[in-house]
């Protein structure tokens, strides 16, 4: 018999009343005794009836506390962030119980379908930073962002989480005095995890964990809360897995490597030894065409910048503000072929980055180390706005060299979006004279034609890099 369909207590009562009614042939003494004996076991029956009719507790066990410890202070620990939460239940999948009194006898029983409206994306995804935050892990991202967060590109760990059980029991011991608000309860949550590189763009570690949230007093928001509680225990769970440590973690100076990619520790190359193509005046016209095909795309995560070739043995330029402190990234080339490539030389002020692929063979541009004239024609050459246009190539004339705090720039009406920094800015015979670095937009968001590139010369000078015919 479901809750609701227990008797009234008049009901209740008015049957008791009949069962001391009945007609009894036997003496009266003996009537007496059998007249109590039948309101007795009406009483026991009456007092039975609501633990007959409601339903069990979900079994909901304690968890013990996972070995979780700070990071070390010296640690050198890879930015995280948390891409995507899921709740994988099926629908209408009973999971728990609720009651609503003051003995916390479970009448109701919870479904899948109802706990998203307590389950929000946002707010796990805050408890999961918070806690990674709290243990000396680097976190990236804003869960408040309405639209795609540019913070969570610098994470070279992307963390997903399906929540794939939840087992909770819930009271409400206030309800039946007029105040149903307060709750407290127990629960259980398991969580599925898997951590994606996008460099790599493969999940490189998978584990499970569970969870444990209690609250022994009743308060306001005391169901949902007790869900946070056991997402945290997960989480913690997940941050003290040494697997997933040592992805994040790293020690000073070593280049990040996911487990299953291990790769050699190589050392820091001596940049005064790289070689560039310094243009001269004898030096053959690059057409166009061929420019594109030494320009490439840097992709890092959900965004991308451009950079090109400066070597034949694999140096590729572009700016810090793509990779940012990344010890890797992804770089795709004109004919659609990809490789990661390491970091191994950035300055943040110049806002400059050299990369290294293990390749060889390349085209590399030729560098004009000259002041472009005002007025003469440039050309970007990048990817604006989205990948598929990497490759774009705009016109545009020098508007003059002005200074600014980090350095000289070069500044033209060419046309430049995002998407393009890091890429190649070069002159009618097609070699580079700066790196696209900034645009400028007006009050209203229009383009001023007032853009920014980093002089070739300074670039290179500022990464220690040679750059004599």
């Amino acid at each position: 018999m479901p809750c609701s369909a227990v008797p009234s207590v008049s009901t209740l009562l008015n049957g008791v009343a009949k069962c001391g009614a009945m007609r009894n042939p036997f003496p009266p003494q003996r009537r007496l005794l059998m007249r109590c004996r039948s309101i007795l076991a009406c009483l026991l029956l009456l007092c039975c009836l609501p633990l007959v009719a409601c339903m069990k507790k979900v079994r909901v066990d304690p968890v013990p506390e996972p070995a979780l410890r700070p990071l070390a202070m010296d640690a050198k620990a890879q930015p995280i962030t948390i891409y995507r939460l899921t709740l994988k239940m099926r629908r209408g999948e009973v999971f728990g119980t609720v009651a609503y009194d003051g003995l916390c006898i479970p009448r109701e029983a919870t479904t899948a379908l109802g706990e998203r409206a307590e389950l929000t994306r946002d707010e796990l995804a805050e408890v999961f930073l918070e806690e990674a935050d709290g243990s000396g892990f680097k976190v990236v991202g804003d869960t408040r962002a309405l639209f795609d967060d540019p913070e969570r590109s610098r994470a070279n760990l992307w963390v997903g989480g399906n929540i794939t059980e939840i087992r909770k029991n819930i009271c409400f011991p206030m309800h039946d005095w007029g105040n149903p608000v307060p709750s407290k309860g127990e629960a259980n949550m398991m969580v599925d995890w898997e951590v994606f590189s996008p460099v790599d763009r493969q999940v490189v570690l998978r584990r499970t964990t569970t969870g444990y949230g209690k609250l022994d007093s009743a308060t306001e928001g005391g169901g949902a809360e007790v869900l946070r509680m056991a997402f945290a225990h997960a989480t913690r769970g997940l941050l003290a897995d040494e697997e997933f440590r040592k992805l994040v973690t790293m020690p000073p100076g070593s280049a990040y490597a996911a487990s299953q990619l291990a790769q050699a520790q190589e050392a820091r190359p001596v940049l005064a030894d790289v070689r560039v193509r310094v243009a001269g005046p004898d030096t053959p016209r690059v057409p166009l065409d061929s420019v594109r095909h030494s320009a490439v795309l840097v992709q890092m995560g959900d965004s991308h910048g451009s950079g090109f070739v400066i070597t034949d043995d694999g140096y590729i330029l572009t700016n810090y503000h793509v990779v940012e402190e990344s010890e890797r990234a992804r770089v795709r080339f004109q004919n659609g072929a990809s490789v990661v490539t390491r970091v191994v030389a950035r300055d943040k002020r110049r806002d400059v980055a050299l990369l290294k692929a293990d390749m060889e063979g390349l085209l590399p541009l030729y560098i004009q180390t000259e002041d472009v004239a005002t007025g003469a024609e440039v050309f970007p050459v990048g990817a604006p706005g989205r990948e598929f246009l990497q490759g774009t190539i705009t016109r545009g004339i020098v508007s003059g060299y002005r200074m600014s705090p980090a350095g000289r720039l070069l500044h033209s009406d060419a046309t430049i979006f995002g998407g393009n920094s890091g890429g190649p800015l070069v002159d009618g015979d097609g070699h580079v004279v700066g790196i696209t670095v900034l645009t400028y937009l007006s009050r209203s968001g229009e383009m001023m034609g007032a853009n920014q590139f980093i002089p070739i010369a300074d670039a290179l000078k500022v990464l220690g890099i040679p750059a004599t015919p």
